[in-house]
């Protein structure tokens, strides 16, 4: 076997002269990996390679029984400069390894046309012919002590995952049949050898009946989220609505077609910032932050080098004239502050016209970036958001501007971005005039007060009807996990909604992090934000368990809560100065906000289609509760088929987008229901494991974390059986503690942390549930090691 430094050393030893490149293409790509440097992003050679732009797939002409194909697979291609992997022996010079659809990264761009439905067979093809683990599954590890799809069923792994691949697509931003939004249980593995508890079919029909807009297909897989959309499984999906749409927008159908360099007016970009190694192959950090519960994991990964559209630092030459700029934050946790500089004179470029964000067009246009102020509105997009940006070159023919970056990472107290680095993105280059240039007749965002051909819709506001936290459950050297509403993902699901209806939500930011909250299914309104006192508030706030809901019971409504569900204390006591109206270009419908922290956000949920009222109108029926306007049931179960003929499926989720948050725990499940629900449990408890309203006292598990031996008390009520089991995060049965027949009043059991078969239990979350004469109840706890 060959010494462990030989692959990094390999770039070197070549440069003498030794011509090893033929060992280098003889051995295994992951055994390669094993020695991976990081790269100094300051030796990557920028502004060399221009843009480059995905190709485009027809949505508009596919059928049930001829859709679109997607396949997932790995393969090679070269993000950093072309000139950086010549200098590499093979196989690095061929490029860095990805995970991708149909062979790029982004994937192809789907074009779809509203009123059309678009069908796509999305193939898993991320395995070798020889079932050996793929490239990347030796550089980029999952961490199998998160709540993970975990195809192979491994109980408290504490080592990397290198079985089959999982894989599920969501297409962000849709209104879509459950069975086909892609969520987090709904994956499956190559050759369909293993399917998620959701999987409904690997053939999606997206009815694309809701508003024109630029959306974005992505991995969901559960617990690997983060992994798989680093990897490259990410690309365009833009939907034309001509009855929205100025025919003359840059790009659109009255302009023209390409410009002189052969590109068109319209451009997606989709900025991403990664790492790579010496190599030029990816890199992923794997150092958890708190490796005694989580080996891995990593609270957010922010890395120095950006790309766009697959390109680290790359140039795309326009005309002086008006471009139309589709914009997607695909990266993990990065935030950016967007601005044109001229970095030879230090000098602003053009600003930036917003037309639209994630739900379409904005009713009017956001001026952006303004170079004639001396503090303008930035341009801040936050992972999972998209901006819809109109730019005027005319002015400056001949000149070099850089997209720059000024914004904080972590956001909004990190650390600036680095000039060097991630302070800059990609480069402008405006050709000079030419003479008899066709005129631009695109549409002048600065000479109309109205970009949309038909207002959006602006529902009545109602009172707050839910309030719900964000948690940081913290270790000993930072977050053990990410929490939405202090309620761990797999709990019984708490934000049911009933069709038709309309609710305000209040959101209450506990941690030090602005996190972009993303809703499946539905777009959503901010209607203000405002202060409060955090340290106050968490003085009646309290500490309730990690991961087990708020400190009252979900369901109560009464003074103590404001009358508000969710189980939170109202903070209405706490909240400061007056309530903060939205920004201009954040008037609109969206599927991702910003919730900052130390700021109540209330939003307007809808569980409509975003043109409800038109629809309705033309129904002859009215927007409220019980009324479906959707195209499909959003509501409709797994094994159902809805009246219009689409199958049913699990539902919804709603979560952070900073996708490691996702992936450790901060989602929770979005339910749709035709009809008033009936209240929850009072409690939140495993949606796996429960079965009835817990009626027994039991008292936090004790150490918590635990190392030798965990503490188990709880008060019955009333004589009865009594039993106490351990549970994996998945809801499997790690041991059973005790089963008997027991008083009433307090008791206390220990368990010594080994498994049924007197095995000691590996680092991980587990569950301790006891039922007793009917009642049930679930604490979590963490053993460390």
């Amino acid at each position: 076997m060959f010494p462990a430094f030989f692959s990094a050393r390999l770039r070197c030893f070549v440069r003498f002269g030794l011509a090893l490149a033929f060992l280098c293409a003889a051995l295994p790509a992951r055994a390669l990996a094993q020695a991976a440097v990081p790269l100094d992003p300051t030796l990557i050679p920028k502004y060399v390679d221009p843009l480059p732009l995905p190709s485009a797939l027809d949505g508009a002409a596919t059928s049930a029984g001829a859709p679109l194909q997607i396949r997932m697979s790995e393969f090679q291609q070269k993000l950093l400069p072309a000139s950086f992997y010549t200098t590499l022996p093979a196989p690095w010079s061929n490029g860095a390894f990805v995970w991708g659809y149909n062979g790029s990264t982004p994937g192809p761009t789907i074009v779809a046309r509203r009123g059309t439905p678009t069908w796509v067979r999305y193939e898993n093809a991320l395995a070798n012919a020889d079932g050996s683990p793929l490239y990347l599954q030796g550089t980029l590890t999952v961490d199998q002590t998160l709540h993970w799809a975990n195809p192979l069923g491994t109980q408290g792994a504490t080592t990397p995952y290198t079985g089959p691949v999982p894989a599920a697509v969501h297409l962000h931003g849709g209104e879509v049949p459950s069975a086909y939004d892609g969520g987090p249980d709904a994956w499956w593995t190559p050759g369909l050898a293993q399917r998620g508890p959701s999987y409904v079919t690997d053939t999606f029909a997206y009815p694309n009946d809701q508003e024109g807009t630029a959306m974005f297909y992505h991995d969901h897989a559960l617990g690997m989220t983060r992994i798989n959309v680093f990897a490259g499984l990410a690309g365009f999906y833009l939907l034309r609505d001509p009855s929205l749409e100025p025919a003359n927008l840059p790009g659109g159908p009255a302009d023209a077609a390409l410009d002189r360099f052969g590109k068109p007016y319209e451009i997606g970009l989709a900025i991403q910032d990664r790492m790579f190694d010496t190599n030029g192959q990816l890199y992923f950090p794997s150092n958890g932050t708190n490796p005694a519960v989580h080996p891995f994991w990593i609270p957010e990964f922010l890395g120095n080098v950006v790309m766009v559209n697959g390109k680290a630092w790359a140039y795309l030459d326009v005309e002086p004239r008006r471009y139309r700029f589709r914009i997607v934050n695909g990266s993990n946790a990065r935030f950016y502050e967007l601005r044109l500089l001229d970095r030879a004179t230090d000098k602003p470029g053009p600003g930036f016209w917003q037309i639209g964000s994630d739900g379409g067009l904005l009713d009017a246009p956001v001026f952006l970036n303004n170079p004639a102020v001396k503090a303008p509105q930035r341009l801040l997009i936050a992972p999972g958001e998209r901006v819809d940006l109109v730019i005027d070159f005319a002015a400056y023919a001949g000149r070099t501007f850089t997209l720059v970056n000024s914004g904080r990472s972590p956001y909004p107290k990190g650390a600036v971005a680095d000039p060097k680095t991630t302070g800059q993105v990609m480069q402008f280059r405006v050709a000079a005039k030419v003479p008899n240039a066709p005129v631009d007749a695109s549409l002048d965002p600065s000479r109309v007060s109205r970009v949309r051909l038909t207002p959006i819709e602006r529902p009545a506001r109602v009172p707050v009807r839910r309030a719900l936290t964000l948690n940081e459950d913290m270790g000993p050297l930072g977050p053990l996990q990410v929490l939405v509403n202090n309620t761990n993902y797999h709990m019984m699901p708490t934000e049911e909604l009933q069709v038709g209806d309309t609710e305000v939500w209040e959101i209450i930011n506990l941690t030090a992090d602005t996190h972009p909250m993303h809703l499946h299914l539905l777009q959503f309104q901010l209607l203000e934000r405002q202060t409060f006192s955090p340290s106050r508030y968490l003085g009646v706030y309290g500490m309730p368990m990690p991961g087990m809901g708020g400190p009252f019971p979900y369901g109560q409504r009464d003074a103590a809560t404001g009358f508000k569900l969710g189980g939170n204390p109202d903070v209405t006591p706490f909240l400061q100065g007056v309530p903060i109206a939205p920004d201009p270009n954040e008037r609109g419908w969206k599927d991702t906000f910003r919730m900052n922290p130390g700021e109540v956000t209330r939003v307007l949920v809808r569980v409509a289609p975003q043109d409800a009222e038109a629809r309705a109108a033309r129904m002859g029926v009215s927007v409220q509760p019980g009324v479906n306007l959707f195209s499909f049931d959003p509501g409709a179960a797994l094994g159902e088929t809805d009246t219009f003929g689409y199958p049913g499926g699990p539902g919804y989720v709603w979560h952070c987008h900073i996708i490691d948050h996702e992936d450790n725990d901060m989602m929770r499940p979005l339910q749709v229901c035709s009809a008033p629900m009936p209240m929850r449990p009072a409690v939140a408890t495993d949606s796996r494991v429960a079965a009835t309203r817990p009626a027994l006292e039991f008292a936090p598990v004790s150490p918590n974390p635990v190392r030798e031996h965990a503490s188990f008390r709880f008060t019955l009520a009333r004589e009865g059986e009594v039993s106490l089991d351990v549970l994996d995060v998945n809801g499997r049965l790690v041991s059973s503690i005790e089963r008997t027949r027991v008083n009433a009043g307090a008791w206390s059991l220990e368990w010594d942390l080994r498994d049924r078969d007197g095995r000691d239990v590996s680092a991980g979350a587990y569950f301790c549930r006891v039922r007793a004469g009917g009642a049930e109840a679930v604490r979590k706890f963490v053993v460390v090691r």
